[in-house]
């Protein structure tokens, strides 16, 4: 993915930033999801953790490990050994909603101590001492024109994906829209967006058109070429939930959920 090397580039300047800058990101960036609240700003925000993410597959008894950042692109890498189970509080994904404990809808960030900083009383970035957190910023996609593999990369402040877990399947789901029921009137003005699973309406003198809000479950690792070099990344098959093939013929569906008894788990 050629074009992605100056995505990240952009973004790695600043992938060490204070946990608390965190729930500043959630009300910046809201309206980049309207879908999800109604033109509401988050008054209040938690930071729900840390917690560890499992990577299974329903169709592959083979994949069973767990995600962590990559150190060198901030992606999602790998891990085909399952997750410690002794808890720790040392790091893990954040979910910043606006409630506590509430994992339905928010960003998925990352944070961990360096146990020597810690030891030491050195931050390990940013100064100040007392071994300061360091934090990955929320993840959100990017994208090539070449294929139908998009990649969450971390530090996407500007455009952070909007997940959730299912409270009935416990796996983490993506936001977006259905617009497979537009119809062909003119665009007008928008009349507002309702809650997670409503629909957006737009009115024009040629007719009317709708779009209806959806959670998606389009994870797949895939052997990736990010920033020069290929390894086996989380990512997002745009269209597998229409049935469409992923581009990339490595790419296997799996489930991602929450390892509430792996390290990091903070409740």
């Amino acid at each position: 993915m050629k074009r992605s090397r100056t995505v990240l580039q952009k973004h790695q300047l600043g992938c060490a930033v204070d946990i608390n800058l965190l729930c500043q990101v959630c009300t910046r960036s809201q309206r980049s999801r309207e879908a999800i609240s109604q033109n509401t700003a988050w008054a209040q925000t938690f930071a729900n953790g840390p917690f560890q993410l499992r990577i299974s597959s329903l169709s592959n008894a083979s994949i069973d490990g767990h995600a962590s950042p990559c150190r060198d692109t901030l992606a999602l890498c790998y891990d085909a050994q399952p997750a410690p189970r002794a808890r720790s509080t040392n790091g893990g994904f954040v979910f910043t909603s606006r409630g506590r404990a509430d994992y339905t809808v928010g960003y998925l960030s990352y944070t961990y101590q360096d146990a020597a900083a810690a030891t030491s009383g050195e931050a390990e970035v940013g100064g100040g001492g007392g071994g300061q957190a360091t934090a990955y910023g929320p993840i959100g996609l990017i994208y090539d024109p070449g294929t139908d593999v998009a990649v969450p990369i971390f530090n996407q402040s500007g455009a952070p994906a909007t997940l959730g877990f299912e409270a009935a399947t416990g796996n983490l789901l993506m936001a977006g829209i259905d617009d497979s029921t537009m119809g062909s009137g003119d665009s007008g003005s928008s009349d507002g967006v309702s809650g997670l699973g409503g629909s957006r309406h737009e009115s024009g003198g040629g007719g009317s058109t709708a779009a209806h809000d959806r959670n998606y479950n389009n994870w797949h690792l895939c052997l990736v070429l990010l920033d020069q070099h290929s390894e086996v990344l989380v990512s997002w098959v745009l269209g597998a939930n229409r049935g469409w093939p992923p581009t990339n013929p490595t790419c296997q569906p799996v489930n991602i959920t929450m390892e509430t008894g792996a390290l990091g788990y903070g409740g």
